[in-house]
């Protein structure tokens, strides 16, 4: 009897864990498809914002190279410092102050030419040396600059080779962004509440927002731009700044 009282007890033991794991099982479930649900009532928008910007300052970083080879290092010096002075003179002449050139150390580099010895044999031969220096000019007066670079043609009459150009730069670039970051925010709202105008349904509460790309653009536009990556564009002037975000919204 007694053994037969432990056998139901048991039985009714294990039915009420039974009966519980259902009803726990049930209640998580009955959650996790309430969340899925949830999470498909939402869209996801994107919102661009642009505006025209100009550059405030300027860069310009000249390595230059003395030329042509001389025939022993002390020589390349002296011809590289000869010409640096020329090059400086030009950005004096157009209205620079002499603190405003940076002139960086020198050094110098052995200039070899390709010897054919026949056969399908070449060889590098020494001929001389060359010097070089870093001339960097950073300046606000963006039109002091502009002018400078359009008549770089006079020191290439000289026979001084300048191939860098100036660099157009934009000194407020955060503050930038967060009011392009503020407009594209808007505009990504309006687009929801079109598309929720055709569905049908309402625009609610923000879930999530993510910023994309950040564009220092000419002010033509550019066709390699990505949502996937910015550009900055630093050889002109003019310019077109343009954030684009990413926000998901719960629908009604």
């Amino acid at each position: 009897m007694n053994n037969k009282m432990i056998s139901n007890k048991s039985l009714w033991g294990f039915a009420f864990i039974l009966s519980l794991g259902f009803i726990l099982a049930a209640a998580v479930m009955g959650y996790a498809f309430k969340q899925s649900n949830n999470s498909n009532n939402s869209i996801t928008v994107k919102g661009l914002a642009e505006k025209p910007i100009q550059a405030d300052l300027a860069r310009w970083e000249i390595n230059y190279i003395s030329a042509p080879v001389s025939d022993s290092i002390s020589e390349a010096y002296q011809q590289l410092d000869q010409q640096v002075k020329n090059i400086q003179k030009f950005f004096l002449d157009h209205g620079f102050k002499a603190e405003e050139i940076q002139l960086n150390n020198k050094s110098s580099q052995p200039a070899y030419e390709e010897v054919d010895l026949g056969d399908g044999r070449f060889r590098q031969q020494l001929v001389g040396y060359r010097a070089r220096q870093s001339i960097i000019i950073n300046s606000r007066d963006i039109a002091k600059i502009a002018k400078a670079a359009k008549d770089i043609y006079v020191l290439d009459e000289q026979g001084l080779s300048i191939n860098e150009k100036p660099q157009y730069l934009v000194s407020n670039l955060e503050e930038i962004k967060m009011s392009l970051i503020a407009n594209a925010t808007k505009n990504a709202y309006s687009r929801a509440n079109e598309f929720a105008k055709v569905g049908g349904v309402k625009v609610s509460n923000m879930r999530s927002a993510s910023q994309g790309a950040f564009y220092i653009l000419p002010e033509s536009g550019s066709d390699e731009d990505s949502d996937y990556g910015g550009a900055y564009d630093k050889t002109t002037i003019e310019k077109i700044a343009r954030v684009v975000v990413t926000i998901n919204y719960a629908i009604d």
